[in-house]
Formats: C-alpha cells, structure tokens, sequence
C-alpha cells in the first residue's frame, strides 16, 4: 500500500481479505483555501431554504432563552415531522434522544446563538445560514442523527446513504476533521442539555462557534443540506459538493457513488465496503466506468423482508432503499404499507393503464402508502442509470393514473429525478 495523489490530500488505500477497502488519511496541515466561506459560496442554498421556508406553513419562533425549570412539550408540527422521517430515511434512527419539537429546544437556540462567535472568514456566511429556521433544524437533526455515530469508539455506518456521506466527507475534508466537527457538535448538544441558565447556554454557544472554522462549516452545511435534498432538488448534490475542491484519488472509482458500509478505525483509517479499486481516475467524486470489480457488502445476501418479499436477490441496496423508505414512512404514520405491489389509490382501488392494449397493464411503486392526511404517496427507484427512461416512462404511467396521489421518482442515493405532487396538497 502506498500513497496516491489527492492534490492537497494524499490518501492510501489497500484491499483487505473480506473484499473490503482500508483507506488511510495521513495528517496534513489545514487548507487555507476551505478556511474562508463567503456569503456568495451559500447563497444557493440560502434561496433554496427561503423557499422551502415560504412553503412549510407557520414560520419556525424563535423562544427565549431557557432556564433551568423551562422544558418545552410543544408537539411537532406536520413541516418538522416530515423532515424528521426525511432524515430517519436517509441516516438511520438516531443514537440521541429526539426532542417532541426540536425548533423550540435548546439546541437550536444555543445554534443560532452560536454565529456571533465565529471567525471573521466565515461569520456573515454563518449569521445568514443560522437566521434561516430551516438550516438550523436541518443541523439539529444531523447531530442527532448523523453524527451521534461519532459518539461510538470506531463509528458504524450502517446505511448506504450515511456510508457514502462519510466517505466522501473524508475524501474531501479529511478524516480527522469530519471527526473534530462530530465531536463539537456532540459536544454542543451534551453542553446545553445540561445547561440550567441562560449564561451557561451562551457560554456552551460561544465554545462551539468559536470552534467552527471554514472547513468545519463546510462539512456541518454539508451534512445538515444533504439531509435536505427531497424537499429542495432545485440545490442539486452537486452544487453542495462545490463548497469543497474536486477531489477523488487516483485509483479509487466509486461506482454509482455509493459505498454500502463505512466504519472509522481507531488508527485513523476508513473501512468501506461497495466500493471499487482501478486504474481510473475521475475529476471530482462522479460516477465513472472501470474494469474494477465491486466489492460486495458483508452479509449481502441476509435481506430485509419486514415489508415483504424481496425486490430482487440481485440487488441488495435497492431492496434496502425501500425496506428503510416503508420504516420511516411506519414511524412517521402512514398507513396501507406497501412493497412492489400493484398501484392502488388512496381507498385501496386497483389501478390500470388508461388504454386497455397497454403493457403493462398496471405499475408496481417500490413503495406506496398512505399519509397521515390521506393522500396516496408512491417512490419508485433507479438502481442503473441505463434504465432511466424506462423508469421515467414508469413514473408517467403512475401519474396518469392516479393524478391525486404524490409520485417521485429517485436515484438510489436520494438524488430526486422527477416529481408530482397535486396542486391542493402540502408538500413537504
């Protein structure tokens, strides 16, 4: 194993003998061009959440400071709980307890409170991040939900979606440093759960912003944003990746992007599975062709059949996609669960293509339910991108015949290809 060029992160990389990949990022000093974050970097997403925000019903409050005998019971609006099942979906559940109502808890507060601390490369950027309610509850979720995994002695990424961020968070960042923005995080959340007085919370605000340079902004809008991606596809994944250099070594080929498995060593190392070594080199963290094979995940071939009979042996991860879609929809409410059965609408009536010689005569969303205000919601899922059209043709098919009911259509790792969503219904 050597070391291969990564520009300004060099990484190495060897196979281990289950199929796995060891990847080691050796120490390097800071990049000084990440340390700087400027309004203009963010103000794509920042319009992004004005109208997410202009969307969601009554506006998130902002509470006072509280003390010691204030505990807050506030149920959850239908806005938060849908980005809650958003997050569940896509990161797992979370190691933390999660608040009834995370918008009037302490945590978001001392997060908004946090800006006034931070460096001058990086504070207008923050205040105008930290101002928008959607943001701040987008990263008072990570921390529950994402980097709660920090909290284990060699952090587990389980999920496809949470693996595939973690290593390419290192790619990017370093190792080390997505590590230090964890451990902040968590330390902020420990920190102002214990607080009794409003001092003690401004002082907690203050140790966390006054922790947060360019680098570590950078992966915390990441992560928070990434969470976010259903509900604002008008910020592709790829305009948030910009807010890092292109940065992929040479040799490693991520095929279709995803790993399926993600585990940090005490030694400072990352251990992925469903990823690929070659010969290729690819601008940025694309999706490229190689000769490579794929390493398979361990313990591919044990699937998940809570909600019914596998999709297909073949395909493990997009088996996994709608086994963890129905259990966040489960948590969530919904009702009428449903795994590649055929399309019904919301009074459970069978539903056919409008022309009788059709083929085929009916379509099978990988999932269907129904919401807690009754309105059908199907997804179906892309696992290779040559099937595209064939599942676009699919998704009109869908939508024609049931032109009340919510259909998206996704890439397995959450980027949104198309969607429909009827005129009278609130969505998020």
């Amino acid at each position: 194993m050597g070391p291969t060029d990564l520009g300004l992160l060099p990484v190495g990389f060897r196979e281990l003998p289950d199929g796995r990949w060891q990847l080691l990022f050796p120490s390097q000093p800071p990049n000084l061009a990440l340390e700087v974050l400027s309004l203009e970097e963010v103000r794509p997403l920042l319009t992004a959440f004005s109208t997410l925000e202009h969307g969601s019903g009554p506006r998130l409050r902002l509470l006072e400071v509280p003390g010691a005998e204030h505990s807050s019971h506030r149920p959850t609006t239908d806005w938060e709980a849908r980005l809650r099942e958003e997050f569940l979906s896509r990161f797992g559940p979370p190691l933390l307890p999660l608040p009834e109502s995370l918008t009037s808890s302490r945590l978001f507060l001392a997060l908004q409170l946090s800006t006034r601390y931070m460096a001058d490369g990086i504070r207008e950027a923050a205040i105008a991040l930290f101002t928008s309610p959607v943001f701040v509850l987008s990263v008072c979720l990570s921390i529950v939900v994402y980097f709660s995994a920090w909290l284990m002695p060699e952090p587990l990424f389980s999920k496809a979606f949470a693996a595939t961020l973690t290593l390419r968070l290192a790619l990017a960042a370093g190792l080390v440093e997505v590590g230090q923005v964890a451990m902040a995080c968590l330390r902020l959340y420990r920190e102002v759960e214990a607080s009794s007085t409003p001092q003690e919370l401004e002082a907690a605000s203050a140790r966390f912003g006054k922790s947060m340079g360019g680098t570590y902004l950078r992966v915390l809008v990441t992560v928070a944003t990434l969470g976010l991606t259903r509900f604002i596809p008008q910020v592709p994944e790829g305009g948030i990746w910009r807010l890092f250099p292109p940065a992929t070594p040479q040799g490693l080929v991520l095929l279709e992007q995803s790993a399926s498995g993600a585990q940090v060593m005490a030694n400072g190392s990352l251990i992925v599975s469903g990823v690929a070594m070659g010969t290729a080199s690819c601008s940025g963290l694309a999706l490229c062709a190689t000769n490579a094979s794929v390493s398979a995940p361990s313990g591919a071939s044990r699937l998940s059949t809570r909600y019914g009979p596998p999709h297909t042996r073949k395909n493990p991860r997009h088996n996994a996609a709608i086994e963890d879609e129905l259990a966040a929809r489960e948590a969530a409410g919904h009702t009428d669960l449903r795994k590649n059965k055929p399309q019904v609408d919301e009074r459970g009536n069978r539903l056919f293509e409008q022309s009788p010689t059709a083929r085929p005569a009916f379509r099978r969303p990988d999932v269907s339910s129904i919401r807690p205000d009754g309105i059908r919601h199907n997804i179906n899922y892309v696992s290779n991108p040559k099937d595209l059209k064939r599942e676009l043709d699919a998704f009109e098919a869908m939508k024609r015949a049931d032109l009340d009911a919510i259909h998206e259509l996704y890439l397995l790792d959450g980027t949104l290809v198309r969607r429909h969503v009827p005129a009278s219904v609130q969505f998020p």
